[in-house]
């Protein structure tokens, strides 16, 4: 179980990250937009800033957690609407948005899910958990945009690394099939039947593996050993969000229990 202040630092950090990667694929000349993108970084980092005011060991039912959450409600939907309204306009190639549609699907989805927490947490209530199957759907997307993008960040010479990240998008895209089909079985079964529990613990020992490989790129990347179009904070961004979905996924798979507690859910430095 993730506490609810880690909970609340993850996010919005997250959120955070977000914004920063709108502004930086933004052109010089979508003024509004770069402007726009700039605020949200401030007032996502004036929650963080409020948050770590607040000790660690509050609970949801505490007023000055509520209270939080509902500071934090108004900020997120907001950013979540600026992102919509860019990916409408990228859709229609109307804004100069150097990100796909799909990609901010991805982080659509991703606000969504805070929202979804945050509608609990302004009435002082513990956030029901996702299912099993829509925990996939949500964190499979995420997983497989990760490796998509990290290989289209790699110069054309990285034929190595494009090639071991071409075998996760494999991974990934089989494991999305698999979901969907796990998903059709719960007409008439459980949840957490025994094959299902099974692929959640198939998903996170490739996530971890995969995580480690990730890993081992961003240590060529701070010693100028891999040539790519890239930079850290986009890179590290996958980390904390991995961390997250197997802290999730040990819930149903206990055998991630032990990789679960070593994880951290804060986003790296940047340093």
């Amino acid at each position: 179980m993730i506490p609810i202040w880690d909970e609340h630092l993850f996010w919005l950090e997250i959120l955070q990250d977000h914004a920063y990667f709108v502004r930086d694929h933004l052109s010089v000349s979508e003024v509004e937009y770069v402007n726009t993108s700039q605020q949200y970084i401030h007032l996502f980092g004036e929650l963080i800033s409020m948050l770590h005011s607040i000790p660690r060991t509050v609970q949801h039912t505490d007023v000055t957690m509520i209270y939080f959450a509902k500071r934090a409600w108004p900020v997120a939907k907001g950013y979540y609407e600026f992102e919509g309204k860019l990916q409408s306009l990228r859709i229609d190639n109307k804004v100069n948005l150097n990100l796909s549609p799909t990609y901010l699907n991805g982080t659509l989805a991703e606000n969504q899910e805070y929202l979804r927490i945050l509608t609990f947490l302004v009435q002082g209530k513990k956030p029901v958990p996702l299912p099993l199957a829509v925990l996939m759907d949500l964190w499979l997307e995420d997983q497989l945009g990760h490796v998509l993008l990290f290989e289209d960040l790699l110069d054309p010479i990285e034929l190595m690394a494009t090639k071991l990240a071409e075998g996760y998008i494999s991974s990934y895209q089989a494991f999305i099939i698999q979901n969907r089909h796990l998903k059709g079985y719960l007409r008439f079964k459980e949840p957490n039947f025994a094959r299902q529990k099974e692929f959640a613990n198939d998903v996170g020992k490739t996530t971890i593996e995969m995580s480690r490989f990730i890993y081992s790129m961003v240590i060529k990347y701070k010693e100028k050993k891999i040539l790519n179009k890239s930079t850290l904070r986009f890179l590290e961004h996958h980390f904390p969000e991995t961390c997250y979905f197997i802290k999730k996924l040990s819930f149903y798979a206990p055998g991630l229990s032990e990789e679960a507690s070593k994880c951290s859910l804060k986003r790296p430095s940047y340093s």
